[in-house]
Protein backbone atom coordinates (compact mmCIF):
# COMPACT_ATOMS: atom_id res chain seq x y z
CA UNK A 1 0.00 0.00 0.00
CA UNK A 2 1.59 3.43 -1.15
CA UNK A 3 1.64 5.97 1.65
CA UNK A 4 -0.96 8.04 -0.24
CA UNK A 5 -3.89 5.31 0.46
CA UNK A 6 -2.31 4.86 4.35
CA UNK A 7 -2.68 8.65 4.79
CA UNK A 8 -6.26 8.63 2.95
CA UNK A 9 -7.40 5.80 5.46
CA UNK A 10 -6.19 7.92 8.85
CA UNK A 11 -7.36 10.43 7.88
CA UNK A 12 -10.97 9.08 7.03
CA UNK A 13 -10.51 7.28 10.20
CA UNK A 14 -10.10 10.85 11.94
CA UNK A 15 -12.98 12.41 10.01
CA UNK A 16 -15.75 9.27 11.69
CA UNK A 17 -14.16 9.92 14.97
CA UNK A 18 -14.98 13.62 14.88
CA UNK A 19 -18.19 12.66 13.66
CA UNK A 20 -18.32 9.40 16.17
CA UNK A 21 -17.74 12.76 18.70
CA UNK A 22 -19.94 14.62 18.03
CA UNK A 23 -22.88 12.98 17.21
CA UNK A 24 -22.14 11.22 20.79
CA UNK A 25 -22.46 14.79 22.47
CA UNK A 26 -26.13 14.93 20.57
CA UNK A 27 -27.09 11.42 21.42
CA UNK A 28 -29.22 9.79 24.16
CA UNK A 29 -26.58 7.55 26.72
CA UNK A 30 -27.80 4.76 28.46
CA UNK A 31 -25.85 3.17 31.14
CA UNK A 32 -26.70 -0.95 31.60
CA UNK A 33 -25.55 -2.34 34.74
CA UNK A 34 -25.58 -5.82 34.12
CA UNK A 35 -24.02 -8.58 36.78
CA UNK A 36 -21.18 -10.66 35.34
CA UNK A 37 -22.17 -14.24 34.12
CA UNK A 38 -25.53 -12.55 33.03
CA UNK A 39 -27.24 -11.66 29.20
CA UNK A 40 -26.58 -8.37 28.50
CA UNK A 41 -29.35 -6.43 26.13
CA UNK A 42 -28.56 -3.65 24.59
CA UNK A 43 -31.42 -1.40 23.04
CA UNK A 44 -31.42 0.04 19.59
CA UNK A 45 -34.73 1.97 17.96
CA UNK A 46 -34.33 3.27 14.76
CA UNK A 47 -36.68 6.49 14.02
CA UNK A 48 -34.99 7.59 10.74
CA UNK A 49 -36.98 6.87 7.72
CA UNK A 50 -34.57 5.48 4.67
CA UNK A 51 -31.61 4.33 6.99
CA UNK A 52 -30.62 1.28 5.09
CA UNK A 53 -28.15 -0.02 7.73
CA UNK A 54 -27.86 -0.55 11.51
CA UNK A 55 -23.86 -0.70 12.79
CA UNK A 56 -23.26 -1.55 16.44
CA UNK A 57 -19.51 -0.52 17.21
CA UNK A 58 -17.65 -1.71 20.92
CA UNK A 59 -15.26 0.35 22.73
CA UNK A 60 -12.79 0.52 20.61
CA UNK A 61 -15.18 1.39 17.53
CA UNK A 62 -14.73 -2.19 15.98
CA UNK A 63 -17.79 -3.14 14.31
CA UNK A 64 -19.27 -5.99 15.67
CA UNK A 65 -22.76 -6.03 13.65
CA UNK A 66 -24.00 -4.88 10.39
CA UNK A 67 -27.62 -5.40 10.11
CA UNK A 68 -28.53 -8.68 11.47
CA UNK A 69 -25.09 -10.11 10.22
CA UNK A 70 -22.63 -10.77 12.87
CA UNK A 71 -18.66 -9.42 11.86
CA UNK A 72 -16.83 -10.79 14.80
CA UNK A 73 -16.17 -14.41 16.22
CA UNK A 74 -17.20 -13.81 19.47
CA UNK A 75 -20.19 -16.50 19.71
CA UNK A 76 -21.89 -14.89 22.75
CA UNK A 77 -22.46 -11.61 20.45
CA UNK A 78 -26.24 -11.54 18.42
CA UNK A 79 -28.80 -9.02 17.26
CA UNK A 80 -32.37 -9.07 18.33
CA UNK A 81 -34.97 -7.94 15.59
CA UNK A 82 -38.56 -8.75 16.99
CA UNK A 83 -39.47 -5.63 15.75
CA UNK A 84 -38.82 -3.64 11.93
CA UNK A 85 -37.43 -0.76 14.24
CA UNK A 86 -35.46 -2.38 16.83
CA UNK A 87 -32.11 -3.51 16.54
CA UNK A 88 -30.84 -4.92 20.00
CA UNK A 89 -27.78 -6.18 20.22
CA UNK A 90 -27.67 -9.24 22.87
CA UNK A 91 -24.16 -10.28 24.66
CA UNK A 92 -24.62 -13.71 26.50
CA UNK A 93 -22.41 -14.77 29.95
CA UNK A 94 -21.30 -10.65 29.77
CA UNK A 95 -17.13 -10.89 31.61
CA UNK A 96 -15.57 -7.89 33.23
CA UNK A 97 -13.53 -7.36 30.11
CA UNK A 98 -17.00 -6.15 28.09
CA UNK A 99 -17.47 -3.36 30.28
CA UNK A 100 -17.35 -0.15 27.82
CA UNK A 101 -19.29 2.07 25.54
CA UNK A 102 -21.26 0.11 22.85
CA UNK A 103 -22.35 2.77 19.57
CA UNK A 104 -25.40 1.97 17.66
CA UNK A 105 -25.55 3.71 14.06
CA UNK A 106 -28.08 4.04 11.50
CA UNK A 107 -26.45 5.01 8.10
CA UNK A 108 -27.94 6.52 5.70
CA UNK A 109 -26.07 7.44 2.54
CA UNK A 110 -22.74 6.00 4.22
CA UNK A 111 -22.87 8.69 6.92
CA UNK A 112 -24.56 8.12 10.72
CA UNK A 113 -27.50 10.47 10.78
CA UNK A 114 -28.24 9.11 14.82
CA UNK A 115 -26.21 7.58 17.22
CA UNK A 116 -27.26 4.90 20.33
CA UNK A 117 -24.94 4.64 23.04
CA UNK A 118 -24.95 2.12 25.80
CA UNK A 119 -22.36 2.42 28.54
CA UNK A 120 -22.51 -1.50 29.47
CA UNK A 121 -21.24 -1.51 33.33
CA UNK A 122 -20.73 -5.25 34.70
CA UNK A 123 -21.14 -5.78 38.09
CA UNK A 124 -19.66 -8.40 40.32
CA UNK A 125 -20.72 -9.78 43.64
CA UNK A 126 -18.70 -8.71 46.91
CA UNK A 127 -16.57 -11.82 47.89
CA UNK A 128 -14.26 -11.52 51.23
CA UNK A 129 -10.95 -12.69 50.13
CA UNK A 130 -9.35 -12.09 53.34
CA UNK A 131 -10.39 -11.96 57.02
CA UNK A 132 -8.83 -12.65 60.62
CA UNK A 133 -8.35 -15.54 62.50
CA UNK A 134 -10.00 -16.43 65.91
CA UNK A 135 -8.69 -15.04 68.58
CA UNK A 136 -8.64 -15.19 72.51
CA UNK A 137 -7.61 -12.42 74.67
CA UNK A 138 -6.53 -11.70 78.24
CA UNK A 139 -8.14 -9.11 79.99
CA UNK A 140 -6.98 -5.83 79.49
CA UNK A 141 -4.90 -7.58 76.05
CA UNK A 142 -5.73 -5.71 72.32
CA UNK A 143 -5.50 -7.04 68.54
CA UNK A 144 -6.66 -6.06 65.36
CA UNK A 145 -9.47 -7.48 62.83
CA UNK A 146 -9.08 -7.41 59.05
CA UNK A 147 -11.61 -7.81 56.84
CA UNK A 148 -10.82 -7.38 52.75
CA UNK A 149 -13.39 -7.65 50.33
CA UNK A 150 -13.70 -7.55 45.91
CA UNK A 151 -16.03 -6.75 43.50
CA UNK A 152 -17.48 -4.79 41.08
CA UNK A 153 -18.07 -1.62 42.15
CA UNK A 154 -15.47 -1.94 45.37
CA UNK A 155 -17.48 -3.22 48.35
CA UNK A 156 -17.93 -1.40 51.33
CA UNK A 157 -17.19 -3.42 54.46
CA UNK A 158 -18.70 -3.02 58.06
CA UNK A 159 -18.02 -4.82 61.50
CA UNK A 160 -20.70 -5.75 63.83
CA UNK A 161 -20.45 -7.36 66.99
CA UNK A 162 -22.96 -10.17 67.96
CA UNK A 163 -23.55 -10.58 71.74
CA UNK A 164 -25.94 -12.81 73.73
CA UNK A 165 -30.38 -12.49 73.34
CA UNK A 166 -30.12 -11.52 69.69
CA UNK A 167 -27.78 -8.15 70.69
CA UNK A 168 -26.14 -6.77 67.65
CA UNK A 169 -23.61 -3.62 68.22
CA UNK A 170 -22.28 -1.69 65.10
CA UNK A 171 -18.68 -1.26 65.12
CA UNK A 172 -16.66 1.94 64.11
CA UNK A 173 -14.57 0.56 61.67
CA UNK A 174 -11.97 2.42 58.56
CA UNK A 175 -11.19 0.49 55.57
CA UNK A 176 -11.99 -2.85 56.82
CA UNK A 177 -10.09 -2.63 60.06
CA UNK A 178 -11.36 -2.84 63.67
CA UNK A 179 -8.91 -2.48 66.76
CA UNK A 180 -10.10 -3.98 70.24
CA UNK A 181 -7.74 -2.17 73.09
CA UNK A 182 -7.50 -2.73 76.79
CA UNK A 183 -10.45 -6.01 76.26
CA UNK A 184 -12.63 -6.50 79.07
CA UNK A 185 -15.35 -9.39 79.54
CA UNK A 186 -17.74 -7.12 77.21
CA UNK A 187 -15.54 -7.53 73.97
CA UNK A 188 -16.31 -11.14 73.85
CA UNK A 189 -18.55 -12.15 71.42
CA UNK A 190 -18.50 -12.84 67.13
CA UNK A 191 -17.62 -10.45 65.07
CA UNK A 192 -18.78 -10.07 61.53
CA UNK A 193 -17.58 -8.90 58.60
CA UNK A 194 -20.27 -7.86 55.84
CA UNK A 195 -18.89 -6.66 52.25
CA UNK A 196 -21.78 -5.04 49.73
CA UNK A 197 -21.51 -3.47 46.28
CA UNK A 198 -25.81 -3.17 45.71
CA UNK A 199 -25.34 -6.87 43.90
CA UNK A 200 -26.73 -9.68 45.58
CA UNK A 201 -26.07 -11.15 47.95
CA UNK A 202 -23.93 -9.31 50.75
CA UNK A 203 -21.00 -11.39 51.52
CA UNK A 204 -20.75 -12.24 54.99
CA UNK A 205 -17.69 -14.12 57.63
CA UNK A 206 -17.39 -14.12 60.99
CA UNK A 207 -14.29 -14.00 63.48
CA UNK A 208 -14.95 -15.16 67.10
CA UNK A 209 -13.08 -13.25 69.85
CA UNK A 210 -12.51 -15.00 73.05
CA UNK A 211 -11.77 -12.70 76.51
CA UNK A 212 -10.44 -14.61 79.47
CA UNK A 213 -11.23 -13.38 82.65
CA UNK A 214 -11.00 -13.91 86.64
CA UNK A 215 -14.41 -15.46 87.88
CA UNK A 216 -16.61 -13.45 89.20
CA UNK A 217 -19.42 -15.60 91.87
CA UNK A 218 -22.84 -13.25 92.80
CA UNK A 219 -25.10 -14.70 95.62
CA UNK A 220 -28.56 -13.89 95.24
CA UNK A 221 -29.25 -13.76 99.09
CA UNK A 222 -26.64 -13.33 101.63
CA UNK A 223 -29.12 -14.93 104.42
CA UNK A 224 -31.55 -18.10 103.38
CA UNK A 225 -33.85 -18.58 106.57
CA UNK A 226 -35.38 -22.46 106.19
CA UNK A 227 -37.49 -24.20 108.76
CA UNK A 228 -35.87 -27.59 110.43
CA UNK A 229 -36.74 -30.61 108.42
CA UNK A 230 -37.60 -29.08 105.63
CA UNK A 231 -35.29 -28.93 102.01
CA UNK A 232 -33.67 -25.88 101.61
CA UNK A 233 -32.01 -24.87 97.80
CA UNK A 234 -28.73 -22.22 98.37
CA UNK A 235 -27.83 -20.54 94.63
CA UNK A 236 -24.58 -18.74 93.00
CA UNK A 237 -24.25 -16.62 89.72
CA UNK A 238 -20.85 -17.66 88.53
CA UNK A 239 -19.44 -15.65 85.71
CA UNK A 240 -15.78 -17.36 83.99
CA UNK A 241 -13.58 -17.79 81.35
CA UNK A 242 -12.62 -20.17 80.95
CA UNK A 243 -14.98 -21.86 84.21
CA UNK A 244 -12.78 -23.97 85.77
CA UNK A 245 -13.65 -25.40 89.36
CA UNK A 246 -16.57 -24.45 90.84
CA UNK A 247 -18.03 -25.72 94.25
CA UNK A 248 -19.83 -25.23 97.86
CA UNK A 249 -17.94 -25.54 101.12
CA UNK A 250 -19.42 -25.41 104.82
CA UNK A 251 -17.37 -23.64 106.99
CA UNK A 252 -14.38 -24.10 105.24
CA UNK A 253 -15.02 -28.00 104.30
CA UNK A 254 -15.57 -28.67 100.79
CA UNK A 255 -19.19 -30.71 99.94
CA UNK A 256 -19.86 -33.25 97.66
CA UNK A 257 -23.01 -34.67 96.84
CA UNK A 258 -24.62 -37.04 99.54
CA UNK A 259 -27.62 -39.14 98.77
CA UNK A 260 -30.36 -38.08 101.38
CA UNK A 261 -27.93 -35.02 102.51
CA UNK A 262 -26.80 -32.62 99.80
CA UNK A 263 -27.16 -32.86 96.39
CA UNK A 264 -25.23 -30.27 94.10
CA UNK A 265 -26.47 -29.18 90.69
CA UNK A 266 -25.04 -26.49 87.67
CA UNK A 267 -26.86 -25.22 84.32
CA UNK A 268 -25.29 -23.55 82.13
CA UNK A 269 -26.33 -19.85 81.22
CA UNK A 270 -27.05 -18.07 78.13
CA UNK A 271 -23.42 -17.58 77.45
CA UNK A 272 -20.68 -20.13 77.38
CA UNK A 273 -19.45 -18.03 80.43
CA UNK A 274 -21.87 -18.24 82.57
CA UNK A 275 -23.53 -20.64 84.98
CA UNK A 276 -25.67 -21.03 88.05
CA UNK A 277 -24.30 -23.43 90.72
CA UNK A 278 -26.92 -24.49 93.50
CA UNK A 279 -26.89 -26.87 96.52
CA UNK A 280 -29.78 -28.86 97.85
CA UNK A 281 -29.41 -29.46 101.74
CA UNK A 282 -32.37 -32.25 102.40
CA UNK A 283 -34.20 -32.06 105.49
CA UNK A 284 -32.51 -29.33 107.22
CA UNK A 285 -30.92 -30.16 110.50
CA UNK A 286 -29.89 -27.70 113.50
CA UNK A 287 -26.00 -29.06 112.28
CA UNK A 288 -26.65 -27.67 108.87
CA UNK A 289 -27.46 -24.03 110.07
CA UNK A 290 -23.48 -22.81 109.26
CA UNK A 291 -22.02 -20.28 106.53
CA UNK A 292 -21.82 -21.46 103.13
CA UNK A 293 -19.66 -20.37 100.51
CA UNK A 294 -19.62 -20.78 96.81
CA UNK A 295 -16.10 -20.88 95.30
CA UNK A 296 -15.42 -20.39 91.67
CA UNK A 297 -11.64 -21.08 90.18
CA UNK A 298 -9.40 -20.84 87.57
CA UNK A 299 -6.31 -20.09 86.39
CA UNK A 300 -6.22 -16.63 86.25
CA UNK A 301 -8.09 -16.18 90.07
CA UNK A 302 -10.53 -17.05 92.25
CA UNK A 303 -13.92 -15.83 93.60
CA UNK A 304 -16.12 -16.41 96.47
CA UNK A 305 -19.37 -15.86 97.03
CA UNK A 306 -20.80 -16.97 101.17
CA UNK A 307 -24.88 -17.30 102.63
CA UNK A 308 -25.70 -17.39 105.89
CA UNK A 309 -28.18 -20.82 106.17
CA UNK A 310 -30.42 -20.51 109.53
CA UNK A 311 -33.60 -21.22 110.84
CA UNK A 312 -36.98 -19.46 110.19
CA UNK A 313 -39.86 -19.34 112.83
CA UNK A 314 -42.80 -19.24 110.84
CA UNK A 315 -44.85 -19.04 114.25
CA UNK A 316 -46.73 -21.93 113.44
CA UNK A 317 -44.95 -23.98 116.15
CA UNK A 318 -47.29 -26.85 117.39
CA UNK A 319 -47.65 -30.15 119.01
CA UNK A 320 -48.75 -32.98 116.40
CA UNK A 321 -48.74 -35.98 119.30
CA UNK A 322 -48.57 -35.53 122.22
CA UNK A 323 -47.26 -37.70 125.01
CA UNK A 324 -49.28 -40.80 126.27
CA UNK A 325 -49.16 -43.18 128.88
CA UNK A 326 -46.94 -46.58 127.64
CA UNK A 327 -46.40 -50.16 129.15
CA UNK A 328 -43.10 -51.83 128.13
CA UNK A 329 -41.52 -54.99 129.06
CA UNK A 330 -37.59 -54.84 130.80
CA UNK A 331 -34.85 -55.44 128.01
CA UNK A 332 -37.38 -53.46 125.28
CA UNK A 333 -37.29 -50.50 123.91
CA UNK A 334 -40.10 -48.14 123.72
CA UNK A 335 -41.12 -44.86 122.63
CA UNK A 336 -42.66 -41.95 123.85
CA UNK A 337 -44.42 -39.58 121.20
CA UNK A 338 -43.61 -35.37 121.62
CA UNK A 339 -43.85 -34.83 117.84
CA UNK A 340 -43.58 -30.77 116.91
CA UNK A 341 -44.02 -28.86 114.02
CA UNK A 342 -42.02 -25.65 113.40
CA UNK A 343 -38.96 -26.30 115.77
CA UNK A 344 -36.38 -24.10 115.06
CA UNK A 345 -32.90 -23.08 116.08
CA UNK A 346 -34.62 -20.39 118.14
CA UNK A 347 -37.16 -22.65 119.84
CA UNK A 348 -36.07 -25.57 122.83
CA UNK A 349 -37.47 -28.64 123.70
CA UNK A 350 -36.74 -30.55 126.89
CA UNK A 351 -36.98 -33.93 128.06
CA UNK A 352 -37.03 -34.84 131.66
CA UNK A 353 -37.90 -36.80 134.37
CA UNK A 354 -38.00 -37.09 137.78
CA UNK A 355 -34.85 -38.30 139.27
CA UNK A 356 -35.82 -41.46 141.69
CA UNK A 357 -32.41 -41.70 143.24
CA UNK A 358 -32.82 -37.77 144.49
CA UNK A 359 -35.91 -36.36 145.88
CA UNK A 360 -36.85 -32.71 146.96
CA UNK A 361 -38.58 -33.09 143.12
CA UNK A 362 -34.75 -32.98 141.44
CA UNK A 363 -34.96 -33.94 138.09
CA UNK A 364 -32.68 -35.44 135.03
CA UNK A 365 -32.16 -33.78 131.84
CA UNK A 366 -32.41 -36.38 129.44
CA UNK A 367 -32.78 -34.09 125.75
CA UNK A 368 -31.92 -30.70 125.39
CA UNK A 369 -32.90 -29.56 121.76
CA UNK A 370 -30.53 -26.22 122.45
CA UNK A 371 -27.48 -28.48 122.69
CA UNK A 372 -29.13 -30.81 119.69
CA UNK A 373 -27.87 -34.06 121.86
CA UNK A 374 -28.58 -36.43 124.69
CA UNK A 375 -27.38 -35.40 127.86
CA UNK A 376 -23.77 -36.23 128.61
CA UNK A 377 -24.79 -37.68 132.21
CA UNK A 378 -26.80 -40.50 130.62
CA UNK A 379 -24.63 -43.16 131.33
CA UNK A 380 -26.00 -42.95 135.36
CA UNK A 381 -29.01 -44.33 134.11
CA UNK A 382 -27.53 -47.60 132.72
CA UNK A 383 -27.87 -50.43 134.47
CA UNK A 384 -24.74 -51.80 136.26
CA UNK A 385 -22.29 -53.70 133.76
CA UNK A 386 -23.36 -51.81 130.59
CA UNK A 387 -21.00 -50.72 128.62
CA UNK A 388 -20.57 -47.13 129.16
CA UNK A 389 -20.40 -45.35 125.42
CA UNK A 390 -23.94 -47.36 125.26
CA UNK A 391 -26.68 -44.72 124.30
CA UNK A 392 -29.59 -44.86 126.71
CA UNK A 393 -31.90 -42.02 125.81
CA UNK A 394 -32.33 -40.77 121.87
CA UNK A 395 -34.76 -39.20 119.77
CA UNK A 396 -36.72 -40.22 116.84
CA UNK A 397 -38.74 -38.34 114.24
CA UNK A 398 -39.88 -35.04 115.24
CA UNK A 399 -38.49 -35.10 118.80
CA UNK A 400 -39.93 -37.88 120.06
CA UNK A 401 -38.11 -39.91 123.04
CA UNK A 402 -37.05 -43.25 122.97
CA UNK A 403 -36.14 -45.27 125.78
CA UNK A 404 -33.61 -48.25 124.93
CA UNK A 405 -32.94 -51.49 126.87
CA UNK A 406 -36.10 -50.73 129.60
CA UNK A 407 -35.55 -51.69 133.20
CA UNK A 408 -37.55 -51.43 136.32
CA UNK A 409 -36.32 -48.60 137.21
CA UNK A 410 -37.56 -46.28 134.03
CA UNK A 411 -41.07 -46.71 135.00
CA UNK A 412 -42.31 -43.04 136.40
CA UNK A 413 -43.32 -40.40 134.69
CA UNK A 414 -41.53 -38.57 131.84
CA UNK A 415 -42.46 -34.51 130.44
CA UNK A 416 -41.74 -33.12 127.50
CA UNK A 417 -41.44 -29.07 127.63
CA UNK A 418 -41.71 -27.29 124.61
CA UNK A 419 -40.83 -23.27 124.88
CA UNK A 420 -43.87 -21.05 124.15
CA UNK A 421 -46.33 -24.77 124.21
CA UNK A 422 -46.23 -25.96 127.79
CA UNK A 423 -45.13 -29.07 129.50
CA UNK A 424 -46.71 -32.58 128.60
CA UNK A 425 -46.10 -35.50 130.51
CA UNK A 426 -46.88 -39.25 130.50
CA UNK A 427 -46.30 -42.26 132.39
CA UNK A 428 -44.27 -45.17 132.02
CA UNK A 429 -45.20 -48.82 133.58
CA UNK A 430 -42.45 -51.53 133.24
CA UNK A 431 -43.43 -54.67 132.82
CA UNK A 432 -41.39 -57.62 134.45
CA UNK A 433 -40.86 -60.88 133.06
CA UNK A 434 -41.93 -63.74 134.93
CA UNK A 435 -38.92 -65.80 136.77
CA UNK A 436 -38.28 -68.77 134.85
CA UNK A 437 -39.80 -71.48 136.87
CA UNK A 438 -41.41 -69.26 139.26
CA UNK A 439 -44.86 -69.32 140.55
CA UNK A 440 -46.93 -66.56 141.72
CA UNK A 441 -46.95 -63.02 140.58
CA UNK A 442 -44.15 -60.47 139.82
CA UNK A 443 -44.53 -56.97 141.71
CA UNK A 444 -45.35 -55.51 138.30
CA UNK A 445 -47.67 -58.57 136.66
CA UNK A 446 -50.59 -60.65 138.35
CA UNK A 447 -51.42 -63.97 137.54
CA UNK A 448 -50.19 -62.82 133.70
CA UNK A 449 -52.66 -59.85 133.27
CA UNK A 450 -50.53 -56.45 133.33
CA UNK A 451 -50.79 -54.03 136.36
CA UNK A 452 -52.35 -51.41 134.88
CA UNK A 453 -54.80 -53.44 133.69
CA UNK A 454 -55.23 -55.32 137.01
CA UNK A 455 -55.84 -52.18 138.29
CA UNK A 456 -58.61 -50.88 136.04
CA UNK A 457 -60.69 -53.85 136.50
CA UNK A 458 -60.27 -53.77 140.30
CA UNK A 459 -61.72 -49.87 139.85
CA UNK A 460 -64.33 -50.85 137.61
CA UNK A 461 -65.44 -53.60 139.89
CA UNK A 462 -65.43 -50.62 142.98
CA UNK A 463 -67.50 -48.23 140.72
CA UNK A 464 -70.20 -51.24 140.19
CA UNK A 465 -70.28 -51.65 143.36
CA UNK A 466 -70.75 -47.93 144.39
CA UNK A 467 -73.27 -47.73 141.87
CA UNK A 468 -75.41 -50.63 143.11
CA UNK A 469 -75.06 -49.45 147.48
CA UNK A 470 -76.08 -46.14 146.29
CA UNK A 471 -79.64 -48.10 144.46
CA UNK A 472 -80.21 -49.59 147.04
CA UNK A 473 -79.71 -46.74 149.53
CA UNK A 474 -82.06 -45.06 147.38
CA UNK A 475 -84.39 -47.51 147.60
CA UNK A 476 -84.38 -48.13 150.86
CA UNK A 477 -84.86 -44.56 151.78
CA UNK A 478 -88.50 -44.08 149.04
CA UNK A 479 -89.58 -47.59 150.75
CA UNK A 480 -88.85 -45.86 154.43
CA UNK A 481 -90.34 -42.37 153.56
CA UNK A 482 -93.66 -44.47 152.14
CA UNK A 483 -94.13 -46.22 155.18
CA UNK A 484 -94.40 -42.94 157.05
CA UNK A 485 -96.24 -41.39 154.80
CA UNK A 486 -98.87 -43.55 155.36
CA UNK A 487 -98.73 -44.06 158.95
CA UNK A 488 -99.32 -40.31 159.47
CA UNK A 489 -102.52 -40.87 157.14
CA UNK A 490 -104.04 -43.19 159.45
CA UNK A 491 -103.06 -41.15 162.33
CA UNK A 492 -105.11 -37.89 160.75
CA UNK A 493 -108.04 -40.62 160.09
CA UNK A 494 -108.76 -41.20 163.68
CA UNK A 495 -108.02 -38.11 165.36
CA UNK A 496 -110.92 -36.47 162.70
CA UNK A 497 -113.47 -39.47 163.62
CA UNK A 498 -113.22 -38.93 167.16
CA UNK A 499 -113.73 -35.39 166.73
CA UNK A 500 -116.78 -36.20 165.02
CA UNK A 501 -118.32 -38.31 167.67
CA UNK A 502 -117.91 -35.80 170.17
CA UNK A 503 -119.40 -32.81 168.59
CA UNK A 504 -122.86 -34.89 167.88
CA UNK A 505 -126.15 -33.89 170.58
CA UNK A 506 -127.33 -36.21 173.73
CA UNK A 507 -130.52 -37.70 173.92
CA UNK A 508 -132.22 -37.49 177.46
CA UNK A 509 -134.60 -40.33 178.62
CA UNK A 510 -137.12 -39.43 181.21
Amino acid sequence: MSPNSKAWISWTKLVFAIRLLVITRCSDVTVLPVSVGQTAILPCHNTIQGASQVVWKDKDLTMLTLNEAVLTDDRRISIQHKYQNDWDLQINGVRLSDTGNYTCCFVLNGVCQTLKIVSLVIQIPPTIVNISSDVTLSTGGSTILVCIAAGAPQPTVRWTLHLANAIVKELDAVAGIYRIAGADPSDAGRYECAASNGVPPVAYRSVQVDVEFVPQVLVPYREVRQQLDADTLLECRVRSNPIGDVYWEKNGRRLDSEPGRYRLSSVKGSEKTQLLFGLVVYRLRPDDLALYTCVARNRLGTAVGSVLLSAWHNGTLRLLSPPRDAVARTGQSVVIDCAVEGMTADDRLVWWREDPSEGNGNHKTLFDSSTTTTTTNRRSWLPEGDAPAKIKYATRGQYSLEIRSVVAEDAGLYHCHIGGLGNFSANLVVVAHRSAGGSGFSPAETNGVPATVFIAVVVSLVAVFAVVLVVVVLTSVKHYRKILDDKRHEQSTVFKTEQSIGSSPTSSYM
